[in-house]
């Protein structure tokens, strides 16, 4: 009886162990589910971010443009599309900055190094992104997410480059020439990939067509090359979370007919050996804008840039849905700054669409205040990404208005550019202008009128560039207020009639406000630390 009780005791106590090893492994092979590849691909949806240069609200078919872009347009159509998108800068270089780090520009470290701040930050094209600059490439790289980007960079300084010089007129196919102009790319892609934290950076343009040290030949829009490399990227991808930042040349001048008259092969990397047949080729596109029976040189170009960049939104499309990756995707499409308000506080409305199928709400339009300072905290909120404690970020995870229509949102936003700022509601706009100490030394009341926004003495050539005095009446008060439902354009400055100074106040109060948690003093707004 004891010997069978023993026995009975000893195979209870094996069947116990036994059980406790088998539910070990079985943790243990949860865990390292939960970090392999596949496992992560199922719940990690992947971004893709597609931001457009000098893009105005009205240059696209959904947003009342006539013209035919069927593929954006199906964006907004089965997604979200927002009626007040503001990016807090009006220039490439801080409106890049604030895309890809969710900071406004003037937090930005570059800036830092090169100005007091006990005194207003000059904000244009100063706004690099240098190394200990945390970006969204950095965020969700730590998270286990590939990184890739293609098109325009705009966000490095030539003199952090030490590029060779390149002549305007030489030929790219003459072998010292195209050495330079391959050293060239090889440097800024590597420069973009050290300090942006992408891993996959291709089809890069470092900046403006016109500035870039390549021969004239070269010095033309291709789509084609970044849509081309994108889509490379994503098929690179496809097992696994993946975040592409893809910034397209276009809209900005020289004018798009010009480069789909041109050689397609050409780059800023020199001339294709390859042909890039990921979407309708350059002269399909000049067929149908034939076809179309425009008439006007204006016409004819507007047509041609939206029908190519339209292209390029297809082609991304297809190929995510060729793969199954269409559900699991986040579209995010947006401008980087209008052309009516840019170097300015003026105006600043542009398109932004969100597109995510089966996920968000569908065909909606969201009336709500946003800025691309959204952008990175809403990849973050959607892709499950935490940050730093130590990461600043000024912008809000737009996920709330992406699923519910009835929301407590924000009552207004902020945008710097130059020496102004400026805080937009959905009824008024108000902008500042507070030179620096050196400038304000030499305004006087007889002169006030021969300084622009940035501080210049007004001439005829930055007149003959800006034109802003001759559009914006008010251009050179230092206060300024309007009030957007009767006068969207901006033509009218209310800060000064005595029935809107509790507007003009509270308007104040709000930039005050914002000013206070800023690295830069400007002007009454926030004082020096003595």
């Amino acid at each position: 009886m004891l010997k069978n009780s023993f026995v009975l005791r000893y195979i209870s106590n094996i069947a116990i162990i036994a059980i406790l090893v088998f539910l070990l492994l079985l943790n243990q092979t949860s865990c390292s589910q939960e970090i392999t590849p596949e496992n992560n691909r199922q719940s990690s949806p992947n971004v893709i971010f597609i931001y457009v240069d000098d893009f105005n609200y009205n240059q696209v078919g959904c947003y009342g443009g006539n013209v035919s872009t069927p593929n954006i347009d199906k964006l907004a159509n089965e997604g979200v599309k927002f009626s007040h998108y503001y990016p807090c800068s009006s220039l490439c270089t801080p409106s890049r900055f604030s895309a890809l780090t969710g900071r406004y520009p003037s937090r930005s470290l570059s800036l830092l190094e090169k100005f007091p701040t006990d005194d207003s930050a000059f904000i244009q094209w100063g706004e690099d992104i240098i190394e200990g600059e945390p970006t969204i490439a950095h965020l969700m790289k730590q998270h286990g997410y590939a990184t890739g980007f293609a098109g325009k960079w705009h966000n490095s300084s030539e003199g952090l480059l030490p590029l060779l010089h390149v002549p305007d007129h030489e030929n790219p196919e003459s072998p010292s020439i195209r050495s330079r102009i391959e050293e060239n790319y090889e440097l800024t892609s590597e420069h973009v990939k050290k300090t942006s934290g992408f891993d996959f950076v291709e089809a890069v343009y470092a900046t403006n067509l016109k500035w870039l040290p390549i021969t004239e030949k070269l010095m033309y829009h291709n789509q084609h090359w970044i849509t081309y490399n994108s889509l490379k990227f994503i098929e690179q991808n496809k097992d696994k979370p993946f975040f592409l930042y893809m910034a397209t040349t276009l809209v900005h001048h020289p004018q798009a007919i010009e480069s789909l008259r041109s050689d397609p092969r050409a780059t800023p990397a020199g001339f294709l050996t390859e042909h890039l047949d990921c979407q309708p080729s350059y002269e399909n596109i000049l067929e149908r804008a034939d076809k179309a029976g425009l008439k006007s040189t204006g016409e004819l170009n507007t047509w041609a840039t939206m029908s190519w960049l339209d292209d390029g939104v297809g082609a991304t499309l297809k190929k995510l849905d060729e793969l199954g990756l269409r559900e699991n995707t986040m579209i995010i499409f947006a401008s980087d700054n209008d052309s009516p308000g840019k170097t300015t506080c003026y105006q600043g409305r542009a398109p932004f669409i969100v597109n995510w199928e089966g996920h968000i709400k569908k065909g909606e339009i969201c009336n709500e205040l946003v800025s691309n300072v959204d952008i990175v905290p809403t990849a973050l909120a959607i892709c499950n990404v935490k940050k730093a404690a130590d990461i600043k970020i000024d912008g809000l995870s737009l996920t709330p208005l992406l699923q519910k229509s009835n929301y407590s949102w924000r009552n207004s936003l902020y945008m710097e550019v130059a020496y102004t700022r400026a805080i937009v509601t959905k009824d008024y706009k108000y902008i500042a202008i507070r030179y620096p100490k050196d400038i304000q030394r030499l305004i006087t009341k007889t002169n006030r009128r021969e300084f622009t926004h940035e501080g210049f003495h007004l001439n005829k050539n930055q007149l003959a560039h800006f034109n802003m005095p001759n559009i914006y009446p008010g251009y050179f008060d230092d206060d300024q207020l309007y009030d957007l439902k009767n006068d969207s354009l901006e033509k009218h400055n209310l800060a000064n009639n005595p029935e809107y100074s509790q507007e003009r106040k509270k308007k104040q109060k709000e930039l005050k406000k914002h000013s206070e948690d800023l690295s830069f003093s400007f002007g009454e707004f926030k004082k020096a630390k003595k």
